[in-house]
C-alpha cells in the first residue's frame, strides 16, 4: 500500500514532503528509539523469567502484583521522557536526519511529535505480551501485529490520497492503539488483570531493573546504530531511507514468521525450565528450536535471493512504485539476504541466555556487532560509496558476527553442542539444489512467455505471479523431496502435521 501510494522516491523530483516516504520513515526512528531503549528493553530481558518465577513460588496474585509494579513504574517513566522529548523534537531531528531539506525537516518533526504516543501504547501491549508468554497464551500476541497494520493499510488506503503521510501516521496511531487493546483482553479474560500496585520498588522490581540495566545499555547502542543508518541514509539520494525500509522488511518477513515466533513460543518454555534446573531439557530445547528454523530459514533465504526481483515487483510494483524503485530495493534486499539465517536465530539465542538470568553476555556481545556495524556503515556508504548497499552489506556483516558470538557463548555456558551440523549440511546441500531448480524453472517459464509474446499490464502482472509461483512450488518439492532422501530429523515431524491437518 505504501509502496503503490508514495514510490520510494528514488527518481521523483520536488516531491512534496508530506508524499516522501524518506519522511514517514525517518518520523519513526526517536519513538522507536524511546520504545526499545526503556520498554522493550526492559520488558524482553527480565519480564519473563521473573513473572515465571513469581506464577510457580508465589501463585498468581503475587504475580499480578508484580506485573502491575512493573507497568507502573515504566509508564511514569516513558510518559514523562515523551513530554521532554516532544519539547526538543526540532533539535534531535537536526541531528537525525542532517541531510533534509527545511520542507522535509519540518514534516518529519511534526510527525514525530504525533508518533510519540505509539510508545505508551507499546508498553502497556508489552506488558500484556509479556503475562501471555508467560502462561502461554498466544493468540493475542498473534493478532497484535495484524491489527497494527490494518490500522496503518486503513491510513494508507484511506487517508494518504489526500493528507500524505500524516494520513498514514494517524493510522499508525490506530493500529497502534488496537495493537494494545487485542494484548490485554487475553490477559483480562485467563484471570490475570492487573491490580493496584503495594509499592513502588519492590524486591523483584529491583531485581527486574538491575538485570535490566545491561540489556538497556545494550538497546540504547543497538539503536544508536539505527540512528547512525538514518543519518547516513538522510545524506545519500532521495528515497534512499525508503528503499533501505522496505528491502530490510522484506527480508525480515521470514525472520519474524520463523525466528521471532518460535522465540516469543519458546521464551516461556525456557524460563520454566531454567527455574526448574532442568539442564539437559532446556539444552534439548535450545538445539532443536534451532535446527527447526535452521531447516526453514536456509532454503528460505536461498530461494529469496534467487526470486528477489519477482518478490519485490509482485508485492511493491504498483502505482508510483517504478522500475528504478524496484531494481534499487531487489539489490539492497540482496545484500540484506546475507544475513537472514543469522538474523532469524539472534533472537532465540538472545532469549536463552535471558531464561538463564544471563542479561549480560548478549549485550556485551551486541555492543561489540553494533561498533562494528557502525564503523562498517561508515566505510562502506562514505568511502566506498556503495549506496544502500553498503547499509545492507554491513547490516548481514553484522548478524553473521552476533550470532557466531551467541552460540560459541551459550554452548560454553551449557557445556554442550547446540548445533547439529550433520543436519545443517543436509540443508545446505538440499537448499542448494533446489536454488538451482528454482533458477531453472524462473529461466524456463520466462521463455515460454517470450515465445507466446503476449503484452499488457495485467497479462505482465499474471506472467509474473505464474513464473514465481511455478518456480517457488517446484523449489520447495525438491528441497522437501532432497531432505526425505536424506532422512533429515525434521522432514518426518513436518510431514505428520501437514498429514494430520489434512485428515
Amino acid at each position: 500500500m505504501l509502496a503503490a501510494q508514495f514510490g520510494a522516491g528514488t527518481d521523483q523530483i520536488n516531491q512534496p514532503a508530506i508524499f516522501n516516504l524518506d519522511v514517514y520513515y525517518a518520523a519513526f526512528r526517536l519513538p522507536d528509539f524511546l520504545f526499545n531503549l526503556l520498554s522493550y528493553g526492559v520488558l524482553s530481558a527480565a519480564f519473563v523469567p521473573l513473572f515465571v518465577e513469581i506464577l510457580k513460588k508465589e501463585g498468581r496474585e503475587e504475580a499480578k502484583v508484580f506485573a502491575s509494579e512493573i507497568l507502573r513504574t515504566i509508564l511514569v517513566l516513558i510518559i514523562a521522557v515523551v513530554a521532554v522529548l516532544f519539547v526538543f523534537t526540532p533539535q534531535i531531528m537536526q541531528i537525525f536526519v542532517p541531510g533534509f531539506d527545511a520542507e522535509k525537516m519540518q514534516t518529519t518533526i511534526d510527525l514525530t511529535r504525533i508518533l510519540l504516543i505509539t510508545p505508551i501504547f507499546f508498553t502497556i501491549g508489552s506488558i500484556g505480551g509479556g503475562i501471555q508468554n508467560a502462561i502461554h497464551i498466544f493468540w493475542g500476541l498473534s493478532l497484535a501485529p495484524i491489527v497494527y497494520n490494518l490500522g496503518i493499510i486503513a491510513g494508507a488506503l484511506f487517508l494518504a490520497p489526500q493528507y500524505g503521510v500524516y494520513g498514514v501516521t494517524i493510522g499508525v496511531i490506530v493500529g497502534a492503539f488496537l495493537n494494545m487493546i487485542i494484548q490485554l483482553v487475553p490477559v483480562f479474560t485467563s484471570g490475570y488483570g492487573f491490580t493496584i500496585p503495594r509499592m513502588w520498588f519492590s524486591a523483584k522490581v529491583k531485581e527486574m531493573i538491575k538485570l535490566s540495566i545491561p540489556r538497556v545499555f545494550g538497546m540504547s547502542v543497538t539503536q544508536l546504530s539505527l540512528v547512525v543508518d538514518t543519518i547516513v541514509a538522510s545524506t545519500l539520494a532521495s528515497g534512499s531511507i525508503a528503499v533501505i525500509n522496505f528491502s530490510s522488511n522484506l527480508e525480515s518477513l521470514p525472520i519474524g514468521l520463523i525466528g521471532i515466533s518460535v522465540a516469543i513460543v519458546s521464551f516461556g518454555t525456557l524460563s520454566s525450565l531454567a527455574v526448574d534446573g532442568k539442564k539437559s531439557e532446556f539444552i534439548e530445547e535450545v538445539a532443536n528450536n534451532l535446527r527447526q528454523m535452521l531447516f526453514l530459514l536456509i532454503p528460505l533465504t536461498l530461494g529469496m535471493l534467487t526470486l528477489r526481483f519477482q518478490i519485490v515487483r509482485l508485492l511493491l510494483g504498483r502505482g508510483n512504485f517504478s522500475w528504478n524503485d524496484t531494481i534499487l530495493t531487489a539489490n539492497t534486499l540482496g545484500v540484506f539476504l546475507g544475513g537472514l539465517v543469522f538474523g532469524g536465530l539472534v533472537f532465540l539465542l538472545a532469549r536463552a541466555f535471558y531464561a538463564l538470568k544471563d542479561t549480560k553476555t548478549p549485550v556485551i556481545i551486541g555492543i561489540i556487532a553494533v561498533v562494528l556495524n557502525i564503523g562498517m556503515t561508515l566505510t562502506f556508504t562514505k568511502v566506498l560509496n556503495l549506496s544502500t548497499y553498503g547499509l545492507a552489506l554491513a547490516n548481514s556483516i553484522t548478524n553473521i558476527v552476533n550470532v557466531t558470538l551467541l552460540i560459541v557463548f551459550l554452548s560454553k555456558k551449557l557445556k554442550a553442542n547446540i548445533l547439529d551440523w550433520k543436519e545443517i549440511w543436509k540443508f545446505i546441500f538440499a537448499a542448494l539444489v533446489m536454488m538451482l531448480t528454482v533458477q531453472g524453472t524462473k529461466v524456463l517459464v520466462g521463455q515460454i512467455f517470450e515465445k507466446i509474446g503476449s503484452s499488457g499490464e495485467i497479462d505482465t502482472f499474471s506472467e509474473l505471479l505464474i513464473q514465481t509461483s511455478a518456480a517457488v512450488a517446484i523449489g520447495i518439492a525438491t528441497y522437501f523431496c532432497i531432505c526425505r532422501v536424506f532422512h533429515c530429523k525434521d522432514i518426518k515431524k513436518i510431514l505428520t502435521q501437514i498429514s494430520s491437518r489434512l485428515k
